[in-house]
């Protein structure tokens, strides 16, 4: 068997989890994953998939769920046994600053002349400082590395010059830290693949199942995304993933789509192998009426048997809903409003749509054979006080009221915790929205994140709300959203009773830690592991059940059938070293 070229980590979020007392809270209740936030990136899909197809040898290894799923897991050993030409490590998401420096501390120590490479947009966002770690060597920046890393990869096996490769920064020999031209921004997404087959791949050739699932719970609740563009057109002012940030920070001044036929093969792709539910990401409205049609019609024809699930960024017309019931046999909606206020909205980027075409629009999405609506409130935003958010369950409930308590409409409360994004306005210029930020360097959150609970994590305080209001009135108004759904029948009494009393339990946790923090020093460290085995169940599913944000899933004899045939194929690709391969240039840096 080959040689791996790169080894692609993925570090949970505080990477001593298993032993630190923290009290993570709900932070994570509305994302598949657990608060060790153990779902790696799309990107790692796609790298791994674009840098094979040119000739190189990858293996993703997700630590945070080996480390989830098994305690004794020993991650320094299995970092030890690991050969590849370099180890990549992502930092897409700021709160895996902890976990990935010491991943990347780790692979330095048994492999010090191994390279180490970092991505991601926070890893875009801090790329010198993070460089000027000893454990790092190498940061690509940019939404877009696919060709940036596979261009590193080779240069780092001779085949290449590294000051050749755009959107890199790099340690020299004497110690400076060297970034090379901001170039590589891809004008659409046409030339990678999200292909959940290198996947299975990879689980055939490398052994490996739990090693490369994408988050903990993955086997037993199967659900893809389908990534529709890279950018965005929208400017909600606490998002690093806004048109403000990916212009001022990620080069990227206008979104990329993929062509919408590209993007109807990669679903065909994933229910040819995959039974649950699919979600596409990115609100592909933002392409216009032509793209749309395209799209939709394309799904029509492949016969599209997965529930599938669109994310939008203002509520679409009823036309459309007719348009989707025509072609699709099981779809869902989700919104993320922010908040029922359409002044706070507005202050946080929301204004072009209100709250009246919001209710209009899931009437029609109802109307028109929608299988569930996910409405989306958050705390913490711009202007927001905590007597706002507390209007939230009021509100909700005359929503439910005008939709006849349909129990296809699912509204969901969560913090915005535990940072504010890097590179969204709110981060740059906390003060002109009301905010002041509590770190600034990435060393700082890496300390922020080993704090014994989300309230002391958070890098920022508003002005409408202090840290203290703002986590009582998360729990509140969880605790009211379900109350309503438990009565109106949304989720089962049962259930609604078991959230209630977690929600109590994390209220009185909370309360214990702050009463130790106020305490003596030198009883800290005793008190929080005594607290440890509750910090942990009270972090998960606190203020509503994580399996309400479930769509069904169906398995058949085809799935079978198509992963059986790539089982045979893959071994016999394996044992005969068998592989496309599509030559890459090495020797010049191509500009887009």
């Amino acid at each position: 068997m080959s040689r791996v070229d790169l080894v692609l980590l993925h570090a949970p979020s505080v990477y001593d989890f298993r032993e630190h007392s923290i009290m993570f809270g709900p932070v994570s209740d509305m994302v598949p994953s657990t608060p060790a936030f153990e779902m790696y990136p799309l990107g790692f899909t796609t790298m791994a998939e674009y840098m094979e197809r040119h000739g190189l040898r990858v293996r993703i290894v997700n630590l945070a769920v080996l480390m989830l799923n098994r305690p004794g897991f020993d991650v320094e050993a299995a970092i030890r046994d690991m050969n590849p030409v370099a180890f990549g490590i992502d930092l897409h998401w700021l709160p895996h600053a902890h976990g990935s420096i010491e991943i990347a501390k780790i692979c330095k120590k048994y492999h010090p002349d191994k390279p180490v490479i970092f991505g991601g947009l926070s890893a875009s966002h801090y790329h010198e400082e993070l460089a000027s770690y000893e454990c790092v060597d190498y940061v690509v920046r940019g939404d877009s590395t696919e060709d940036p890393i596979t261009r590193l990869m080779f240069a780092l096996k001779g085949k290449g010059r590294i000051d050749d490769i755009p959107n890199l920064t790099y340690k020299t020999r004497d110690g400076s830290i060297v970034s090379t031209p901001f170039s590589w921004i891809p004008k659409d997404m046409n030339d990678i693949s999200l292909d959940y087959s290198f996947s299975m791949r990879s689980v055939i050739r490398d052994r490996d199942m739990m090693g490369s699932v994408p988050f903990r719970d993955w086997l037993q609740y199967p659900v893809c995304a389908s990534l529709t563009s890279r950018g965005c057109t929208h400017d909600c002012v606490t998002c690093g993933g806004s048109a403000y940030a990916f212009r001022e920070h990620y080069g990227r001044d206008r979104i990329a789509f993929r062509d919408p036929q590209l993007l109807v093969r990669d679903i065909e792709h994933i229910q040819k192998y995959i039974p649950g539910p699919i979600f596409v990401l990115n609100d592909f409205l933002q392409a216009g009426r032509d793209y749309v049609g395209e799209f939709i019609r394309g799904l029509s024809k492949i016969n599209l048997r997965n529930p599938i699930g669109f994310e939008f960024f203002k509520p679409p017309a009823e036309e459309f809903y007719e348009f989707l019931n025509e072609h699709l046999n099981d779809y869902s909606v989700e919104i993320s409003v922010e908040s029922h206020d359409d002044d706070v909205r507005a202050a946080f980027g929301k204004k072009h749509y209100t709250m009246d075409q919001v209710e209009t629009s899931i009437e029609a999405a109802l109307k028109h054979g929608c299988s569930r609506f996910d409405l989306y409130f958050m705390t913490g935003i711009p202007t927001q006080s905590a007597a706002s958010v507390l209007e939230t369950a009021g509100y909700l409930e005359g929503l439910y009221d005008r939709v006849g308590n349909d129990k296809r409409l699912l509204a969901f409360s969560s913090p915005m915790a535990p940072f504010l994004d890097p590179g969204s306005r709110v981060y740059d210029d906390p003060s002109k929205y009301g905010y002041t930020r509590l770190a600034d360097t990435l060393e700082e959150h890496r300390q922020l994140l080993v704090q014994p609970s989300w309230k002391y994590i958070m890098n920022y305080e508003s002005d409408a709300m202090t840290r203290s209001e703002l986590v009582d009135a998360t729990y509140e108004v969880g605790l009211q959203i379900n109350r309503l759904k438990g009565r109106i029948g949304v989720v089962e009494p049962e259930a609604a009773a078991q959230t209630e009393a977690r929600i109590g339990q994390a209220r009185e946790a909370m309360a214990h830690i702050d009463a130790i923090v106020a305490g003596p020093q030198e009883d800290r460290a005793k008190q929080f592991a005594a607290l440890k085995a509750d910090m942990d169940r009270l972090s998960e599913s606190t203020v509503c059940q994580k399996s309400e944000l479930n769509w069904p899933a169906y398995a058949s004899y085809r799935h079978v059938w198509h992963v059986l045939v790539l089982w045979v194929t893959e071994n016999l690709a394996n044992l005969f070293n068998l592989r496309r391969v599509t030559p890459h240039p090495v020797c010049e840096t191509t500009e887009v």
